[in-house]
């Protein structure tokens, strides 16, 4: 098991780390709507908030070497069940047929304000 902590990513605002490789899967914990330069929550729509959630995805997913095409599993948190289709529409636009399997939780709150917070796990194919 490696316990990995990705330069680039946005700081944690509690106690973890980034993802954990155990084999060939690694577990993403989940990502905020955090603007990774400047460590500060972007609190704009809820389009706004999966964006900047998925491309930190993408900062972690690149740096353990997988991608969106290798996630198995996602769970998206949302403060907002009426803003459900439209994080799906963003949510979707970052992967291509077949999706992963995914939970949806409407929560009553979220870390440091935000709306919107997805965790993953993905597939890391061997290294080329």
């Amino acid at each position: 098991m490696e316990k990995l902590f990705v330069n680039g990513a946005p700081q944690p605002i509690a106690p973890f780390s980034h993802a954990c490789r155990v084999g060939d899967l690694v577990f993403i914990t989940g990502q905020m709507p955090t603007v990774p330069e400047t460590n500060e929550m972007l609190l704009g729509t809820f389009t706004e908030q999966t964006h900047r959630v998925m491309q930190n995805l993408a900062i972690v997913l690149e740096a353990v070497g997988s991608g969106f095409e290798h996630v198995v599993q996602s769970r998206v948190f949302i403060t907002n069940m009426g803003h459900f289709e439209e994080v799906n529409g963003v949510y979707a636009s970052y992967f291509e047929d077949p999706l992963p399997t995914r939970t949806c939780v409407g929560v009553t709150g979220l870390a440091g304000g935000a709306d919107v917070e997805v965790d993953m796990i993905a597939w890391v194919p061997p290294a080329e």
